[in-house]
């Protein structure tokens, strides 16, 4: 399993919101920061993003998308630097589910139509997909077929109203933002995530999936060798250098996320969550966790679930 998969599984929408905008003429409004991804499609006409500084600002057209990852606040208008009012229909304002409608700005002249979804991923897991990514990024629809191809999929589903719709919204929002990332994380691979650029070693990307597919395993640096089909020096240097930490500290990382998502979740007790990763008790996995965080797991857990 590629790391890619793996956090966006662990990260897909359920229950997301979604907006539908028209806008005229002159106008501009300001997204509210609160969502840590906001996701937008620019259906027809054409707009200037931003989100700190307007002389920044992105001309976008229909079937570009833009990733805005959170907390930055974030403009859009007919012009760089126009005056903006709040955008009170953006989806992070409101409760999960459905699609709102949004109609605004004066005069005539083509409007410019989009659409706004908000993934609120609970917990940290989500940190490793976003991490690399600059706080606004524009996927151009000539990046591929695919990714235009899922815009207007989502963007005829948005203006039903139709028996499974939020399944449906939520699946084609997890298709553009898979196909988003693709385009942007190949346009620009100097400056994309550690693991995202380790994923093209060839040593290194197969060690890296194979902790992905079975993170409960006994790893050892010489079995991540033999899955690398390097020498444990060569592949240890190799790991290091492109990841900036160990091989067993990454394993070890990668299993505390894992088990910060179930403590977070409630359900779990700690004995299922020590089986799930692979250690042998719940007292190894404690001493395990409370080196790591400092404090034991279920204290962790009622201060992660008391928030």
């Amino acid at each position: 399993m590629d790391v890619l998969t793996d956090l966006l599984q662990r990260s897909r929408a359920r229950g997301a919101a979604f907006s539908h905008s028209t806008a005229r003429g002159e106008w501009g409004v300001r997204f509210p920061a609160g969502a840590k991804l906001a996701i937008h499609g620019i259906l027809g006409g054409e707009a200037f993003v931003w989100t700190d500084d307007p002389s920044r600002a992105r001309r976008v057209l229909p079937g570009d998308i833009i990733l805005v990852r959170g907390p930055s606040q974030q403009f859009m208008a007919h012009a760089p630097g126009a005056e903006v009012i709040p955008f009170v229909g953006h989806p992070s304002s409101g409760p999960p589910g459905g699609a709102r409608r949004m109609v605004f700005g004066t005069g005539a002249g083509e409007p410019t139509t989009f659409f706004c979804g908000a993934y609120t991923f609970e917990g940290d897991l989500c940190s490793g997909l976003l991490a690399g990514l600059p706080d606004l990024t524009v996927a151009r629809s000539r990046a591929g077929a695919g990714l235009r191809a899922a815009l207007d999929l989502f963007a005829d589903e948005l203006l039903r109203e139709a028996p499974g719709q939020q399944a449906l919204l939520d699946s084609l929002l997890d298709v553009i933002l898979v196909q988003a990332l693709r385009a942007q994380l190949a346009a620009d691979v100097a400056a994309a995530p550690a693991w995202f650029r380790a994923m093209d070693d060839p040593a290194v990307g197969a060690a890296l999936r194979a902790v992905h597919a079975s993170p409960a395993r006994a790893w050892t640096v010489a079995d991540l060798a033999d899955e690398a089909s390097v020498s444990r020096a060569t592949f240890a240097r190799r790991f290091t250098t492109l990841l900036g930490v160990a091989p067993l500290t990454y394993v070890s990382d990668w299993r505390m996320a894992l088990a910060r998502e179930q403590l977070r979740d409630g359900d779990p007790g700690l004995a299922a969550v020590a089986r799930s990763l692979g250690y042998a008790s719940e007292f190894s996995f404690a001493a395990a966790f409370k080196r790591h965080h400092g404090i034991p797991p279920g204290r962790w857990r009622t201060a992660a679930i008391s928030k």
